[in-house]
């Protein structure tokens, strides 16, 4: 096993524990049956945390070279990384449906937006901010000044505070079709 393999197998087993809590998420909420008063925005939430962390892994696999130069510290902040993305993915559903009682996905989505964009923000915040620095350290990596993803901080501090639903429903769309178009068509290879 390599490096590349070793450290990636590591956080690859944070990233799993976020796809199954979402699906076992989404499994009591399809148990719940009846009782779920169903809304598009948590599961859409749902949707672009699933899609974050397949981007995330799918990322991962072109940069094999930058591992080799990472340090203790800077997979330290990766993998805090990571555990924020843990975090964004168990916030989007709810975790329960209590017995006979019933579970309102509007409500939940709007008791966890804030949380969920303050993840979103912070996740963003450490995944560019480590690799800005593990480019630097090992390639000496040049960044332009404008770059299209750099408009998802202020987006998502804006939605913090922010609680229209249709602003909400609008980025959340958007997200979905930015995270599918990135690698839409693309091979491992």
């Amino acid at each position: 096993m390599g490096t590349f393999e070793y450290l990636l197998l590591f956080a690859a087993v944070i990233l799993g524990l976020a796809i199954s809590d979402l699906a076992i998420s989404l499994h009591r909420l399809l148990g719940a049956g009846r009782r779920v008063k169903w809304d598009w925005l948590a599961p859409l939430a749902a949707l672009v945390a699933f899609l974050k962390i397949v981007t995330q892994w799918w990322t991962w696999h072109a940069a094999e070279a930058l591992a080799r130069g990472l340090t203790f510290e800077m997979f330290v902040v990766e993998l805090v990384g990571i555990v924020l993305l843990f975090l964004l993915a168990a916030a989007a559903l709810p975790d329960e449906a209590p017995r006979g009682e019933p579970v309102d996905l509007a409500a939940h989505y709007a008791a966890v937006s804030r949380r969920y964009w303050i993840l979103f923000l912070a996740h963003w915040l450490v995944l560019n901010g480590v690799n800005s620095w593990v480019q630097m350290q090992i390639e000496g990596a040049r960044f332009s000044w404008f770059a299209p993803a750099y408009l998802l901080a202020p987006l998502a501090l804006a939605l913090i505070f922010i609680p229209n639903r249709w602003v909400h429903t609008v980025v959340l769309a958007g997200l979905v079709v930015v995270y599918v178009g990135q690698f839409f068509g693309r091979a491992l290879t």
